[in-house]
């Protein structure tokens, strides 16, 4: 007998990887417009150069196996990972309490974006749940921004939780 005709259909082993290209295709087609680069294997500065920013890069992280009741049931999976954006601030110098373009501002627009497209697609739950295939997809947790404090170069990551 084959280890996979052990599972049955309510047992079948969570396919990550559909998961994260799912999201991934998603935040394409939602952000396409947003960002000059958009991928899933983290790039940095200053290997990320100026002319592919802003980008944003999915990266899984980890994995969190949550017992059911009665014991026996298989775990439920929560996927964990970031949403990493860099963003080149370009704009002239500027008098100090008068500048009127700021890495900031663009950050601020690019995470509403963000926001905008996890909004929920399963109404009866109000939940993100990347058309059905998982619980819920959301951000949650601390973010981590950096609007430029050390220089021309900002930045954000955050946290995004997947429940299968």
């Amino acid at each position: 007998m084959s280890t996979n005709s052990l599972f049955s259909p309510a047992y079948a082993p969570v396919n990550r990887e559909a998961i994260w290209a799912a999201l991934f295709a998603w935040f394409q087609a939602q952000l396409g417009n947003s960002f000059m680069s958009i991928g899933r294997k983290h790039v940095a500065p200053p290997q990320l150069t100026i002319a592919d920013q802003p980008a944003l890069f999915q990266v899984a992280g980890k994995e969190i196996h949550i017992p059911q009741k009665p014991p026996g049931l298989p775990s439920k999976l929560a996927l964990r990972g970031w949403l990493i954006l860099y963003v080149f601030d370009s704009s002239p110098d500027e008098n100090i309490g008068r500048e009127q373009v700021l890495s900031e501002t663009t950050l601020n627009n690019l995470l509403q974006a963000i926001d905008a497209a996890l909004v929920p697609d399963d109404l009866s739950t109000g939940k993100f749940t990347i058309g059905g295939l998982v619980t819920h997809c959301w951000l949650e947790g601390d973010s981590n921004l950096d609007p430029g404090i050390f220089g021309p170069q900002a930045a954000a990551i955050l946290p995004i939780n997947i429940l299968v």
